[in-house]
């Protein structure tokens, strides 16, 4: 029994070295978790969503804060074809135009070519297309079309159209 009792003694004493000895390096501190933001997937070409919709003019907010909303939106459409024309109907015309959608969601559309009927007063006819004339880009918000007028000067908000 007199050989126990020194085997604990040095168990004891190699404990107490080793918690006395230096401490082991600390591991270098990490850099702060920053969440990122992950885009959605775009299609694998963004006018798929433009083209084989039509679409309704709801109104125009023009960056000076006036507002011109259409008394009748299903008489002012616009339909993007995958041809690359855009079939429309202002008013009481019809016509059509060419549209170039580009990079960055930007958008041209040609001057339109429409009938040359005599709508009734009140119609918003010839602003529909002039507006349509200063369109540079476009979006899609809530399942709508919105499109960006040149400079800022307003925009143009339109609805699927029901068939």
């Amino acid at each position: 029994m007199p050989l126990r009792y020194p085997v604990v003694v040095l168990a004891v004493a190699t404990f107490a070295v080793a918690a006395c000895g230096t401490p082991p390096a600390a591991a270098p501190a990490l850099p702060p978790v920053t969440p990122i933001m992950i885009p959605p997937a775009l299609a694998a070409n963004d006018t798929d969503a433009l083209v084989g919709r039509a679409w309704t003019w709801q109104r125009t907010r023009y960056s000076d804060g006036k507002e011109v909303v259409p008394d009748a939106p299903d008489r002012y459409t616009l339909e993007f074809l995958p041809d690359g024309r855009v079939q429309l109907r202002a008013d009481c015309n019809r016509g059509g135009a060419r549209f170039d959608a580009g990079a960055g969601r930007t958008l041209t559309l040609s001057p339109a070519a429409v009938t040359k009927m005599g709508c009734p007063p009140g119609s918003q006819g010839s602003e529909f297309l002039r507006e349509l004339s200063e369109v540079s880009a476009y979006l899609f918000a809530s399942g709508n079309l919105v499109l960006t007028l040149h400079t800022d000067k307003g925009t143009m908000y339109f609805a699927p159209l029901a068939r």
